[in-house]
């Protein structure tokens, strides 16, 4: 892949519309600061990595760089993307993704399962792959690529190789796992591809999407659950604390509820009187029950 490659793929992506705040600069990471230099000076490319800055992070980091992935910095240290949630960013400022983020994946390790992801369930690619069959203990050795400012990470997984490539992963909360793919190269043509056209679902696929969510959302529960105990712990919370403040928000919200029926009913005829359920509360029993059986 020569620099004239990538240059016919970003050209063609530069051509869609920046979705980019002017205020850009103000709320990036502190890592992504070379990004927002370049970004002031209307572009979304930065100039090619040096040898030396290869030999300089790979020494760092005690890896050979996968070639996909150095032959695109060869072109432009860095990548902002106005289409989506996370950037590339310049060599000098990748590093593993547990020594970035910790806490992240802690709580991914922790509440996810890799015994029950197959061989033949991990090693789908392309349309048919699942994102929730991942192996989340790769997490521990994945080098961090990209920014991670709203919940979406790049990933190079040095534990499964195809040759000298790496596998790449888009990781994310909302995806509740990783869409992956067997190179670098195939990771960010996926990124800049033009967004396809939504063909209309059979009532069968509908019902199927609708499943699939519902496992989703049980997944980004769980880990928002665990989030939450984990941030309390690091605090210094017991476990009686923490059954302790949940009792307490959960009686605040039990009170809102209440004024909030009050409020409404106050201007409604007697037959049409209503009841209001709030997520919240369940949300936080499920928490307190999570802790109870920590206890």
């Amino acid at each position: 892949m020569s620099s004239e490659y990538w240059e016919d793929i970003i050209s063609d992506y530069k051509e869609r519309p920046v979705e980019y705040p002017m205020e850009y600069k103000e709320w990036i990471e502190p890592y992504s600061m070379e990004l927002a230099n370049a970004y002031e000076k209307g572009d979304i490319v930065n100039s090619p990595v040096t040898d030396e800055t290869i030999k300089k992070v790979e020494k760092r980091l005690n890896v050979k760089l996968p070639p996909s992935y150095i032959e695109f910095l060869k072109y432009s240290n860095g990548l902002l993307m106005s289409n989506r949630f996370t950037n590339l960013l310049p060599l000098e400022n990748i590093d593993w993704f547990y020594t970035l983020n910790q806490e992240w994946v802690d709580i991914w390790t922790e509440y996810t399962d890799d015994d029950n992801v197959s061989d033949e369930q991990y090693f789908v690619y392309g349309k048919e792959q699942d994102s929730c069959q991942m192996r989340s203990k790769y997490l521990k050795t994945a080098l961090q690529i990209s920014d991670s400012a709203e919940g979406d990470v790049l990933l190079l997984n040095p534990k499964v190789k195809y040759g000298d490539e790496w596998e790449a992963w888009w990781f994310g909360n909302a995806l509740a796992g990783a869409i992956r793919f067997k190179s670098f190269k195939e990771l960010l043509e996926y990124l800049l591809a033009p967004d396809e056209d939504v063909e209309e679902l059979s009532e069968e696929e509908y019902a199927k999407m609708v499943e699939k969510d519902k496992d989703l959302l049980k997944n980004m529960e769980t880990s928002l659950m665990g989030s939450i105990v984990s941030g309390m712990l690091d605090k210094g919370f017991s476990d009686k604390d923490m059954i302790s403040e949940f009792e307490k928000e959960l009686a605040s919200v039990q009170e809102m509820e209440k004024e909030t029926i009050n409020r409404i009913n106050a201007n409604l005829e007697e037959e049409d009187k209503i009841q209001i359920e709030h997520d919240d509360i369940g949300f936080m029993n499920k928490v307190k029950e999570m802790i109870s059986k920590k206890s």
